[in-house]
């Protein structure tokens, strides 16, 4: 009985084991848009949320995606690594897909950028002030 406890300790420690890997690997970063291409009814959409979105091709994203999202991840506090000069972050906030959009269009919204800038100098933070005037500047029309 005893051995019976052990192996299924193990398998279990094993599984968790698995599955903490599998969140917490890096898996590379990708663009997210507003599906709207979608056919038929959307079924249980608060519990398949991720159908009303999709990975963006390179034609689809603005070039202003590329120069900031390094910034956004840096002000989301968003653990992320950088291979090859591509940006990976961990699968489990990359398979949340809504948050991925979030950072897709605060890339290329410039009324955001405006909104940190104008926190950071109500705090006194004058560092990021010249880098957010350029962002804001190549964003607007």
């Amino acid at each position: 009985m005893k051995k019976k406890i052990y192996i299924f300790s193990l398998i279990l420690i094993i599984l968790c084991s698995v599955y903490y890997y599998w969140q917490n690997r890096y898996v590379k970063l990708l663009p997210v848009l507003v599906n709207e291409d979608l056919r038929g009814p959307v079924l249980f959409s608060e519990t398949f949320h991720n159908q009303l979105f999709k990975f963006a091709k390179p034609n689809e994203i603005s070039p202003n995606y590329y120069k900031n999202i390094k910034y956004v991840l840096d002000r989301s506090r968003q653990e992320y690594i950088i291979k090859n000069g591509e940006i990976y972050i961990k699968y489990k906030y990359m398979h949340d897909m809504e948050l991925i959009w979030n950072y897709t269009t605060r890339t290329t919204n410039p009324t955001w950028f405006k909104l940190k800038r104008e926190m950071d100098s109500m705090n006194g933070d004058n560092k990021e002030k010249e880098k957010l005037d350029s962002i804001i500047k190549e964003l607007q029309p």
